[in-house]
């Protein structure tokens, strides 16, 4: 469940959307922190933007990552002879 601190109804109908783990994680702010870096935002970003504006990013890129692959074709054998042969 979404934090309470959190007062953007749009973010909590999205992340509520989004398959999670019920994992628990034992510090969430440094999974945050992590994943800011991964999607590439600096220390120096990040103190100028907010939970918020960061929380729609990551909703933004879920959407076009799973646009992206719901085209993919797997490979068959025969694909894989004709690439080849």
């Amino acid at each position: 469940m979404p934090s309470t601190t959190f007062v953007d109804t749009e973010i909590i109908e999205e992340l509520n959307k989004i398959n999670s783990k019920s994992e628990e994680t034992i510090f969430p702010e440094h999974d945050f922190y992590l994943a800011c870096l991964r999607l590439g935002l600096r220390i120096d970003d990040m103190k100028y933007l907010s939970y918020i504006d960061i929380l729609k990013m990551f909703i933004c890129l879920n959407k076009t990552n799973n646009k992206k692959t719901d085209n993919i074709k797997s490979a068959t054998q025969k694909d894989i002879d004709r690439l080849l042969g």
